[in-house]
């Protein structure tokens, strides 16, 4: 009996070639860099993580590492990194800083990444992404109250943009009001 409950445990331990290259790469990354993702599946076999403000995809079969490119308009810095409930799909909340054209629109975006085929998708925009415990909001600036007046007077509204933990779109809520300072 109880040499049957340690080969159990001993098999339940064991990992795979793929999870142990996985491991391995772990071990051996930057002490500044942060795990992402681990796919130890035969389909994906590779590790997602960040590292100064990029995002990495090495793929432990072919022993390659690439920058993943997601964000076309491109960003200052990585925000925060979240995976969906089944793992499939890798979030990434960028700031944009300097690059934004207006920051209340387009200052942090949120993207999203399907581990399976690779693709990008931008799922909103904004001047704060956030991760609540069951969606992601997305607050973004809506309209302008006075659209005649200077920019350093103009009075804006905002809207809250709601996603579920998958990318999907849930709701907006009603505006609210926003102070929104312009640089002179």
């Amino acid at each position: 009996m109880l040499c049957a409950l340690l080969l159990s445990s001993l098999f339940a331990t064991a990992q795979t070639p793929v999870a142990n290259r996985v491991k391995a790469v772990i071990r051996h990354l930057p002490r500044e860099a942060a795990v992402v993702a681990k796919y130890t599946d035969n389909a994906r076999h590779s590790l997602y993580y960040s590292l100064h403000n990029r995002l990495y995809r090495y793929d432990v079969l072919k022993n390659t590492n690439e920058d993943i490119s997601f964000a076309d308009e491109g960003y200052t810095s990585i925000l925060a990194t979240y995976l969906s409930p089944d793992g499939n799909f890798v979030f990434i909340a960028v700031d944009r800083g300097s690059l934004s054209n207006f920051y209340p629109d387009d200052g942090q975006v949120l993207w999203r990444i399907d581990s399976r085929t690779r693709k990008s998708l931008r799922i909103q925009s904004g001047f704060k992404v956030e991760k609540q415990k069951s969606c992601f909001v997305v607050r973004k600036a809506y309209r302008c109250l006075n659209p005649k007046a200077l920019p350093q007077q103009q009075k804006w509204t905002a809207r809250n943009h709601y996603y579920d933990l998958f990318g999907t779109v849930i709701f907006a809520k009603e505006e609210y009001p926003i102070n929104i300072r312009t640089k002179h």
